[in-house]
């Protein structure tokens, strides 16, 4: 029985695989208290069904060619829970962020990356020392990304990266300017991800619980499904990802008409990578954004024609300086969010 459904899934994977795959996926991880009273095996017993839930649902992710897989581990408003159920969880992330970063397989096999995402600050320094053990030991790992949002809340997300632009504002490395949609979009906890695809939330409740509320309103697939998190297994995902593969063709196209109203391209990040035409073209803006001042042109016309093609000299003047202000900006501002905007546990990653 266990073969022919493992016969079962590769065939419904490869038949996925004809149609667009979603590069970002999140998860909200909801109902795990709830069915573990539900089958009677109490709550802490919930919470490791869970975890068991999330190791399938990320292999099964891995295999269909999922980039990212984003994950909502726990909310900083979980900290206002009975004392048992916050000791029972942190000690449950660190059993299973050891487990991960030391003997899984899986992260070895698709080369995962784990970072783990929010205030660790709040956390407990023996959790926040595996944190930190788990980031290191896999940051080399950068054909796949696994983000834990632990303990995270998008309203702290938002916090951080505002306050990270005004430090530069602070400094004199960055201009008041510089402060737009797309600076803003790559100083939060995702900036070196992939735009989120889908966003699935477990348990039947219709809302997002102040999770990846700037990642999910743009262009995203978002589902809610009425079944507890531990009973989320490949088959319930795959009528999600045929539902998202219909849409694709809009979100793609919708997301385009973001990026042109917000005058940018990509991510700030996204032609970080080496060795190809990539490097070619920042090198040809390079010499170009160094290239800002226009040599004095001698005209040998008539005074009519010489007035004429002086305007357009100058109008071409004012777009070269336009370009060259544009470049330059960001130019300052890639390089601010290079080196002081991203925090220790949030290593930028160019994707495989």
């Amino acid at each position: 029985m266990a073969t022919l459904a493992r016969i079962m899934r590769g065939i419904a994977i490869k038949a996925l695989q004809c149609g667009s795959i979603p590069q970002h996926v999140g998860f909200i991880m909801d109902g795990n208290r709830r069915y573990g009273r539900k089958v009677q095996v109490g709550n802490g017993k919930g919470y490791y069904l869970g975890y068991e839930t999330l190791e399938e649902i990320l292999a099964v992710s891995m295999e269909l060619g999922v980039k990212v897989v984003t994950v909502y581990a726990f909310s900083i408003e979980n900290f206002k829970r009975p004392p048992d159920q916050v000791e029972t969880l942190m000690e449950l992330a660190k059993a299973k962020l050891a487990e991960l970063c030391e003997h899984s397989e899986l992260v070895n096999r698709y080369g995962i990356g784990i970072r783990v995402l929010g205030d660790d600050t709040l956390l407990p320094e023996d959790v926040r020392k595996v944190v930190r053990r788990a980031v290191e030991l896999t940051k080399k790992n950068n054909r796949a990304i696994l983000n834990m949002c632990f303990p995270y809340t998008s309203r702290e997300e938002l916090t951080m990266a505002t306050r990270s632009l005004v430090s530069g504002i602070e400094a004199y490395e960055l201009d008041p300017s510089d402060i737009t949609t797309s600076a803003l979009e790559n100083s939060l906890y995702t900036r070196s991800c992939p735009p989120m695809d889908i966003l699935i939330r477990t348990s039947g409740e219709i809302r997002l619980s102040d999770f990846m509320l700037w990642q999910s309103s743009r262009a995203c697939h978002v589902e809610f499904i009425d079944c507890y998190w531990p009973e989320f297994t490949f088959w319930k995902l795959v009528p999600i990802l045929l539902r998202y593969q219909l849409r694709a063709g809009s979100i793609a196209q919708s997301r385009r008409e973001y990026e042109r109203r917000d005058g940018t391209d990509a991510t700030i990040f996204a032609s970080s990578s080496c060795g190809s035409a990539a490097c070619e073209q920042d090198a040809v803006e390079d010499a170009l954004d160094s290239r800002c001042i226009s040599e004095p042109i001698t005209l040998h016309r008539n005074s009519s024609e010489s007035t004429l093609i002086t305007e357009e000299l100058d109008d071409d003047r004012d777009l070269d300086m336009y370009d060259c202000q544009a470049k330059e900006k960001r130019r300052r501002v890639k390089e601010f969010l290079a080196h002081r905007g991203h925090l220790p546990n949030c290593p930028l990653v160019q994707l495989q």
